[in-house]
């Protein structure tokens, strides 16, 4: 039997680490293949921030309120370094109710994720409501380069959209606005661009993943208070702050470099088939391009029948358009992980999709071959 994407992935891993823990450079690139334990120059608070992220809580913390994902954050991002995506088995699980009609889709009290543990056992995972019609997996992503979307302003994002598709090439991208506190904010990170800022980041999966209690810093994000007999806050805001910087050094992974000519063959193909549509190889930050390939804006590319979790300002099938930069670490692919490899990848894709799809399908199998590189060696 032939060995599948991410069988390949995970035993090659040891031989692809990036370097974590130094300075964020302005470009942010990450450098040659080398041990992810720092360096003697590093910030005390990426030092802090990473053992933070690495450290397994319990009960007596705080841990559980009642439900958790996971004990610590390496326990979903550790693919194929800490900070990385989560393999299939790390998949979260989601449910709403829509009684067949995506349209009419909604939320059943307790919320969409059902965790997968419960305190104080951490034995069984949390039943979904009685009356959930619809389910949907999501796959955790990789946090590799998110320090440098950061630096992404969000009138860069919103310069892409085409919410009426006003160019006839059926994509119809649009921002995801967040309204945090006073105002409204652009969403860049998670499946469906529904968090702002790393800080936000933190404090959100504290409270959704590991069921902690965060300081309340005025955004409304996390949660103050909750029924163990652990006080609260059970995270402080300075281990926020350095998880916070933690994430904010995890580097890009770099191109690989490949000299064989139809990566640049792949690279073209990539571009007229209409990939670079939605995967816009670059987007200006404050210190410099971004090679990111996306444009995080939302997207619908799934099929006509899909039915999925809906939220304010994500519909039903909406989701951001994710960073390929690494991707040839973080099989398998799409929010569910549907997809084994790339080829299964591109072939998933619909709606928006269609036109890159189709093109790909018509492709002579030298070119699929030369594109699927390409893709490889970003």
């Amino acid at each position: 039997m032939a060995q599948s994407e991410t069988q390949k992935k995970r035993e090659a891993a040891p031989a692809k680490l990036f370097r974590l823990g130094r300075a964020l450079p302005a470009l942010g690139f990450a450098s040659l293949l080398v041990s992810a334990v720092g360096a003697p120059d590093e910030d005390p608070a990426v030092t802090r921030g990473r053992a933070l992220f690495d450290r397994p809580f319990n009960a007596a913390e705080g841990l559980g309120g009642p439900d958790i994902n996971g004990d610590s954050c390496r326990a979903c991002h550790q693919d194929p370094i800490l900070g990385g995506a989560g393999p299939l088995e790390l998949n979260v699980f989601r449910y709403g109710r829509d009684r067949g009609d995506p349209n009419t889709f909604i939320d059943l009290p307790g919320g969409q994720i059902a965790s997968k543990l419960r305190a104080p056992t951490f034995h069984g995972r949390e039943n979904h409501h009685a009356d959930a019609d619809v389910f949907e997996q999501r796959q955790p992503i990789s946090l590799l380069g998110d320090g440098l979307i950061e630096t992404i302003p969000d009138f860069v994002i919103i310069g892409n959209e085409d919410p009426n598709d006003a160019n006839g090439d059926g994509v119809r991208g649009v921002a995801r606005r967040l309204r945090i506190a006073s105002g409204i904010e652009v969403g860049k990170y998670g499946w469906k661009a529904e968090i702002a800022t790393l800080e936000d980041f933190a404090r959100d999966a504290f409270w959704g993943e590991l069921g902690m209690t965060t300081e309340d810093d005025g955004r409304n994000i996390g949660r103050r208070t909750d029924n163990d007999p652990v006080a609260d806050p059970e995270i402080s805001s300075s281990q926020v702050e350095d998880l916070t910087a933690f994430l904010k050094s995890l580097l890009a992974p770099e191109r690989g470099g490949s000299t064989d000519p139809r990566v640049v063959d792949g690279e073209q193909l990539f571009h007229s088939m209409g990939c670079a549509v939605c995967h816009v190889p670059q987007l200006m930050g404050r210190d410099g391009p971004v090679p990111l390939y996306s444009n995080l804006l939302l997207h619908d590319v799934m099929p006509a029948d899909f039915r999925g979790m809906s939220e304010d300002g994500a519909g039903v099938g909406m989701f951001r358009t994710p960073p390929l930069w690494g991707i040839k670490d973080t099989a398998p692919y799409m929010h569910d992980g549907r997809a084994e490899d790339l080829d299964q990848a591109i072939r998933a894709h619909f709606s928006e999709g269609d036109a890159a799809r189709l093109a790909y399908l018509a492709a002579t199998v030298e070119a699929r071959e030369a594109l699927i590189l390409f893709l490889e060696d970003l």
